[in-house]
């Protein structure tokens, strides 16, 4: 079985710190903002990362309020939603990030029979 949880503050991490202690609409979800100091500098969209959390988990590249700062953050689920752990009383198999045409997705594939 497979679950998608919406990719938001309450569910994620940025750069290991709560999600929460971020402004969300700073994320260019899109890749669409330019760097102000150079012009050429486009914000890439983001992109999907494996296996630095942990075997079956990914994460997200997000550039993050570009336009002043010209970063890019890691975005992560929670630890809860990691291979291996049990979320809401079913062990995860395998964790993944989905683009879908309303946004990005944290999809959790549990075990058998859970």
């Amino acid at each position: 079985m497979r679950k998608l949880y919406k990719i938001n503050k309450r569910n994620s991490t940025v750069c290991g710190y709560p999600g929460r202690d971020f402004d969300w609409s700073k994320f260019d979800w899109e890749g669409k903002s330019a760097y102000k100091f150079e012009e050429d500098w486009k914000a890439p969209e983001p992109w999907v990362d494996d296996g630095l959390i942990a075997l079956n988990c990914q994460y997200l590249h997000v550039p993050y309020d570009f336009v002043e700062m010209g970063v890019i953050y890691r975005v992560r689920p929670n630890s809860t939603m990691y291979a291996g752990e049990t979320y809401r009383g079913k062990l995860i198999k395998a964790q993944r990030a989905i683009k879908k045409e309303d946004g990005w997705y944290w999809e959790l594939e549990f075990a058998e029979g859970e």
